[in-house]
């Protein structure tokens, strides 16, 4: 939107997996909420008819996050997830070990093992994001993708693969370094197997999560969880991990944009 050659709100659209269409570098004048409007407006109109477009909101990026929202939400978008941020420091505290099950690195024992494990267990996540790009494609090739994201160098050290002492699979987790703070990890992925849930594997995968990253000298860990995944935000409690020590707090809001007009 201008006004005599001043530009009084931006916003781009990008076409971006795993999402079909996302609105990003949103800006206005100070008081020009209207602009800004105007600006998500045309920025949906420009996306190709009937599709999909996200607009993403962070406290931890955006101090202006609630008028964000509030211009989401007068342009029309729904709010499709919301996920609260868990903090948990390491402050030189006893972390017990995860009784009860045997424990493999991904940087000792490859890929192959995690494959059919993490498919099984995204194929049933709570988290509304996972779960919409999982059911777009193949899960080797999910996983596979997935992996090469959040899986590679040194973060293969702390994916870690869950088994009974038996031998019996039990689950995994996914701890990898904060891209924007070296000295930081965050659990990317966390999952247990549907017929071994109930028995607290996850509150043993966290304990491993944490000591792994006390092994890589993570001096915290920051995690995100949908707030829909009321299992996973228990176990994020019960572990010790705080919600109210860090903004970290992400909203994704979803619209459809306007469909081609027949001729």
């Amino acid at each position: 939107m201008e006004l005599a050659s001043a530009v009084l709100g931006r916003a781009e659209i990008f076409e971006r997996e795993p999402l079909d269409h996302v609105v990003a570098r949103l800006s206005w004048r100070d008081g020009r909420l209207d602009a800004a409007r105007a600006a998500v407006t045309a920025a949906v109109a420009a996306a190709p008819a009937g599709g999909s477009v996200y607009l993403p909101v962070s406290a931890s990026v955006s101090a202006d996050h609630a008028e964000r929202r509030d211009v989401a939400q007068a342009c029309g978008f729904a709010l499709f997830q919301e996920k609260e941020g868990f903090w948990w420091a390491d402050t030189g505290q006893a972390i017990p070990d995860p009784v009860g099950l045997r424990l493999e690195p991904m940087s000792r024992i490859g890929r192959e093992p995690f494959a059919h494990v993490i498919a099984q267990c995204v194929a049933q996540t709570l988290d509304r994001t996972d779960a919409l790009v999982f059911g777009r494609r193949q899960p080797e090739q999910w996983v596979a993708t997935f992996l090469d994201h959040h899986a590679s160098g040194a973060d293969a050290q702390s994916w870690l693969y869950a088994e009974t002492p038996a031998g019996v699979p039990v689950g995994f987790v996914g701890l990898a370094q904060r891209e924007s703070d070296p000295a930081v990890g965050t659990i990317v992925l966390i999952g247990v197997l549907p017929e071994q849930r109930g028995r607290r594997h996850v509150d043993r995968l966290l304990l491993a999560a944490y000591r792994a990253a006390r092994t890589r000298g993570f001096a915290e860990v920051q995690s995100l969880v949908d707030v829909a995944n009321h299992p996973m935000t228990a176990a994020m409690l019960r572990s010790g991990a705080d919600s109210d020590a860090d903004p970290w707090h992400n909203w994704l809001y979803l619209i459809s944009a306007p469909a081609a007009e027949s001729s």
